[in-house]
């Protein structure tokens, strides 16, 4: 293969590389074949390209050189990288966007975007339950879910329940933790119960 190919090549997945990247740094979902990331690197670096291009040719003059011959000119090899970061952050505000919308707006619940994952679907900012914790030691706590982490290739996922209560078998409260909460981790509970209010189950 000449090398004028492996650097188109590189052109045209590196940018879509990096726009991807951007995106589950956001919105993480689980990895998919090898096959499947790459084909969207590529899509991704075709708009990419293809914009850069059209845009140098109608309205800058060709001044970043895209469609000349050889090793393409550094100019229009930075605009391609700044290029992908920024259709990157452009898919981010759109899926930002959708949260909104159907969070504010019920009719509009289906544009959500899917985060295919039910940890990460009953952790979104809409939910506003209180989260009964069991743990394998037999610990039990209330509180409210405030932070937590989503790698959806990871076996377990950190949270932190804040406004937490120590509660025994029937739900008396032993006593409240005065700090930031409980730092957990789903590799040691039993189950997660969630509540409309926690005052339905503290005695």
């Amino acid at each position: 293969m000449a090398i004028e190919n492996i650097i188109g090549l590189i052109l045209y997945i590196a940018p879509g590389f990096l726009t991807r990247e951007i995106l589950r740094a956001f919105y993480p979902v689980r990895e998919r074949t090898d096959f499947i990331q790459t084909t969207w690197c590529i899509i991704y670096g075709i708009i990419v390209s293809s914009a850069v291009r059209g845009i140098d040719s109608t309205l800058l003059n060709n001044l970043l050189k895209s469609n000349g011959k050889g090793f393409p000119s550094f100019p229009f090899i930075m605009v391609l990288f700044l290029a992908g970061i920024l259709l990157g952050l452009f898919l981010v505000l759109i899926n930002w966007l959708r949260f909104r919308v159907s969070q504010k707006w019920p009719k509009f619940k289906k544009l959500s975007p899917d985060p295919q994952s039910i940890w990460a679907k009953i952790n979104q900012p809409s939910n506003e339950e209180w989260a009964l914790v069991f743990l394998d030691d037999g610990a039990i706590y209330l509180g409210w879910i405030k932070y937590y982490s989503y790698d959806p290739n990871a076996d377990s996922q950190d949270f932190l329940l804040s406004h937490a209560k120590r509660v025994d078998e029937t739900l008396n409260i032993k006593y409240e933790i005065q700090g930031i909460g409980v730092y957990l981790n789903t590799k040691n509970i039993k189950r997660i119960e969630f509540l409309k209010n926690e005052s339905t189950v503290i005695q």
